[in-house]
């Protein structure tokens, strides 16, 4: 067993001031309190759900520039500054409004004009609100959400825009298309930005954009493992194989279902069968980086009942989506209108220095694809189907990913089991006074890594992620 020691600053239940801890507790508001006691309650899951929109959605409004085009949540900075952040907030939570546009529910015209003004002032580099030239950077991400957002109010927005305003977006999104990426998976970004700009008949160079394209997607390919999971090199298997691998597949279909189908529709099939294998009423085995994207674990399930795979009803995907939202908002995962930075509450020593106060709502994504369900949908009054390990106990052995997972239905405990990595990692490196000293003068992020407590542990439990407290007391 490997124990590291030193005194743990954790920031576990507060709002953090830009680059370090409030010394005191930012305490729950009206609006957490009530979104909390809705979703916790019996009422229908729609409704439910419909709080959960509504509560985020005005921490968009609140935190929104006059300009539309950045969001910019209390909390801790990332190394990309406060500029790309502020990006962050817009693409991130922008997503949500357009998914909400795109099933026309009450409210959709108000959305699709917020969303509109914000994009046509982030791409216009004559604006105070321009979101900058893309390069190799942090932009190709965001860039693959504002792609998402313009497919979706594509009828309310960008069918609407003149062709000066068109030539803008595109030119911006273009600019993401074609940069180099790393290796891992950001190789999807420009796989999914062009083919929207492909569908909507943008003015771009379609040949060579889409074979472009393709050849990316090939060559991603390559780090493939099975059971719908890719490596993420060099650090091995993580938990982007749920809350971010699947949903940019899904979106590659989503906008062109001729683009690689048989592959793309058996690795979200694979990929839902094993993720709904890692949630429990009790909890996530959870692992690796960028861990506050948490709520977006059941995007496996909801990608895979969207494409009509077998096996994967609305129920399962409900079920599965309700379970994880109530877990993490019981656990105080709600402030100021936004996802903490943390696994429950607010914790630095969890969030990677790219990450910054918007970056957690990538944990958004499982609700965009809920609400591309319209009002009234089969989906939201689909009778709930239990989890795996609802229903009986369960090993699995995963020779590809190195993992056994296993299921405890008495308690609900979901293990993985890495039998490479020798031993346990306990406690984690503190979010030091040091360091906050450090990020206050720098005004640049000084976080602990915790890498080996996120990679090299042999174990991972719901019932105690990292070295959070015992959950099952």
């Amino acid at each position: 067993m490997r124990i590291r020691t030193g005194r743990v600053v954790a920031c576990a239940t507060v709002l953090l001031a830009p680059g370090a801890c409030n010394r005191a507790p930012v305490l729950e508001g009206p609006r957490e309190a009530a979104v909390r006691q809705l979703l916790l309650s019996t009422a229908p899951v729609e409704q439910r759900f419909t709080g959960l929109f509504e509560y985020f959605s005005q921490g968009f409004v609140d935190h929104v520039s006059s300009d539309g085009s950045r969001v910019r949540f209390a909390g801790a900075r990332s190394v990309n500054g406060r500029a790309v952040d502020d990006l962050d907030g817009f693409a991130r939570t922008g997503s949500l409004l357009a998914a909400w546009v795109y099933s026309q529910r009450e409210g959709h015209a108000r959305w699709a004009q917020m969303l509109r003004k914000g994009l046509l002032s982030g791409v216009d580099p004559h604006s105070s609100g321009y979101w900058g030239e893309v390069g190799e950077d942090q932009r190709i991400v965001e860039a693959t959400d504002i792609a998402r957002i313009v497919w979706l109010t594509r009828a309310e927005i960008w069918d609407q825009l003149d062709a000066g305003q068109r030539k803008m977006i595109s030119h911006w999104l273009l600019r993401a298309a074609t940069q180099r990426t790393p290796r891992d998976n950001w190789m999807l970004f420009p796989v999914v930005i062009s083919e929207v700009l492909l569908h909507l008949n943008a003015d771009v160079p379609a040949a060579e954009l889409l074979a472009k394209a393709r050849a990316q997607f090939t060559d991603y390919k390559r780090y493939y493992l099975d059971y719908g999971w890719f490596t993420d090199p060099p650090n091995g298997v993580d938990f982007y194989n749920t809350w971010g691998i699947p949903y940019d597949l899904f979106w590659i279909h989503w906008v062109d279902p001729g683009f690689d189908p048989d592959f793309i529709a058996a690795a979200l099939h694979q990929s839902a069968e094993l993720t709904q294998h890692l949630i429990s009423p009790q909890g996530i085995p959870i692992m690796g980086r960028s861990i506050c994207y948490r709520t977006a674990i059941p995007v496996p399930l909801l990608a895979a009942n969207l494409l009509g795979a077998e096996h994967y009803s609305s129920g399962r995907a409900v079920h599965g989506m309700d379970v994880v939202w109530r877990y993490f908002v019981a656990h105080d995962s709600l402030r100021g209108g936004a996802l903490t930075q943390g696994y429950f509450g607010a914790d630095l020593r969890w969030l990677d220095k790219y990450s910054g106060a918007s970056s957690c709502h990538w944990g958004l994504r499982s609700l965009v694809l809920a609400f591309l369900h319209p009002v009234g949908d089969p989906f939201w009054n689909a009778a709930a189907e239990p989890l795996p390990v609802e229903v009986a106990d369960y090993r699995l052995d995963l020779p590809r990913l190195g993992w056994i997972v296993e299921g405890r239905q008495e308690s609900g405990e979901i293990t993985i089991t890495i039998p490479k990595n020798p031993v346990d990692v306990v406690e984690a490196d503190p979010y030091s006074w040091i360091r906050q000293a450090q990020d206050a003068f720098s005004r640049r992020p000084h976080r602990p890594s915790n890498h080996e407590i996120k990679y090299e542990s042999r174990h991972y439990s719901s019932a105690k992620p990292f070295p959070l407290m015992d959950l099952g007391t």
